[in-house]
């Protein structure tokens, strides 16, 4: 006759896992969602193990395996507990109520059948053997606890304690193992990635700088048909040139920072730093941009009452920087608007600022603005494009020469970019 094992669980998903890996084994298994329900259960028969979680509505897994050893008629009936054993309290908890037995969740399918192979052997011994009930008071994390079990039962649990532990201790060993591997593996794929990204950006500058020259060419030519034989072109010709020329122009630009990207992700920026004065720096950029702004109605004005702000700078670089930050000013403005660009100090740093009064920046899009190829879901107000490279490389820019980038934005209201050097 095959053993028979009462589950007492409450969740469904572990009483039907419990259940088929027991009968795959060849034991009968009945169920019982709480103690209560075992309760009643074992009025009508007497299992050869019951197996009970810890945790359950109405009556618990300690509370029913007091049950079952206060009833003589049960007394016998080994009873296995399922818990995580996180409290080293529950060890004693499990005295207390008699148990015969821990297995942690979740548990490993071979130890479970070999738990119970080892409790279903055992059974006769349990009958004859250290039978005798003993009484003892222990003190355990600051508390007392009397336990009242006989000598088989406390080595059982303990046994299975422990054997618990050293199960776990095997898992973790194993996993620890597998992470390692994995660790092992992705630092491979990461050296193997780096030596693809340093390719990538060779023959990225490669591309890059072979397709400058006939890109450059191509937009040299078009601007001189365009100047100086415009007279006899029909209107559709010039309106075929000015693609032509606006087209090379956005790819000679796109080509230009594809270059500065590929060169300073690869860390190969090289700054010439010289002593420069930013005030005059940032006053012949604006008187450059100012045409660039006009085509728009859009007026730049610089302020500062600095005389002059002496720091070591790439001046070609920020330049770029400056190009970049009121370009985008204008770019996003709308036709007869103000830009305003900054210049202040303080006790240890100047301040430069490019303010518009254009549209704003959602929050949403704010993280986006200094990454690579990233749009915002704010367009430009006369159609102009944007390669997605300038806002990274005027970041890159900035962090290389020790300063910082940030921004401020309100939608309907406008946008401020600050740039804060230290001085020297």
């Amino acid at each position: 006759m095959n053993n028979t094992i009462l589950i007492v669980e409450d969740s469904l998903t572990q009483i039907e896992q419990l259940k088929y890996i027991l009968e795959n084994e060849g034991y009968a298994v009945k169920t019982a969602s709480n103690g209560v329900a075992a309760c009643e259960a074992l009025k009508e028969s007497k299992p050869d193990l019951v197996i009970s979680d810890i945790i359950m509505p109405e009556m618990g897994g300690y509370e029913l395996c007091r049950f079952i050893k206060q009833d003589l008629s049960l007394k016998s009936i080994p009873v296995m507990l399922l818990t995580s054993l996180g409290d080293p309290k529950d060890v004693i908890k499990g005295l207390q109520a008699g148990a015969d037995n821990f297995l942690t969740k979740p548990f490993n399918e071979k130890f479970l059948l070999s738990r119970v192979k080892y409790i279903l052997l055992n059974r006769e011994l349990r009958r004859g053997i250290f039978s005798s009930e003993m009484g003892v008071e222990i003190v355990f994390g600051g508390d007392k606890y009397f336990i009242n079990s006989d000598k088989m039962q406390i080595i059982d649990l303990l046994l299975s304690t422990y054997e618990n532990a050293v199960q776990k201790n095997g898992e973790l060993f194993e996993a620890n193992q597998k992470l390692l591997l994995m660790h092992r593996e992705v630092a491979q794929k990461n050296s193997e990635l780096q030596k693809l990204n340093v390719e990538k950006d060779k023959f990225l500058g490669m591309a890059a700088h072979d397709l400058r020259n006939p890109i450059g060419t191509i937009l040299l030519v078009s601007q001189l048909l365009f100047d100086s034989e415009k007279n006899k072109f029909s209107d559709e010709d010039k309106e075929f040139l000015e693609m032509i020329r606006s087209s090379s122009e956005f790819m000679l630009k796109l080509l230009n920072e594809l270059l500065d990207i590929a060169v300073m992700e690869s860390g190969n920026l090289q700054l010439h730093n010289a002593e420069t004065d930013l005030v005059k720096l940032i006053g012949k950029n604006v008187s450059y941009n100012k045409i660039i702004a006009d085509k728009k109605n859009i007026v730049i004005t610089f302020n500062t009452l600095i005389s002059t702000a002496q720091k070591k700078v790439d001046a070609v670089k920020i330049e770029q920087v400056l190009n970049n930050l009121i370009s985008n000013a204008i770019k996003y403005s709308f036709e007869n608007t103000e830009i305003t660009v900054t210049l202040t100090e303080k006790e240890t740093e100047y301040i430069l600022s490019v303010a518009d009064k254009g549209q704003g920046i959602p929050e949403k899009d704010m993280h986006k603005l200094f990454q690579a190829f990233s749009t915002t879901s704010v367009k430009s107000t006369a159609g102009e494009r944007s390669t997605g490279l300038g806002l990274s490389i005027v970041k890159k820019i900035v962090e290389a020469h020790n300063a910082k980038i940030w921004v401020e934005s309100k939608v309907d209201e406008g946008t401020t970019f600050f740039v804060s050097f230290t001085k020297d």
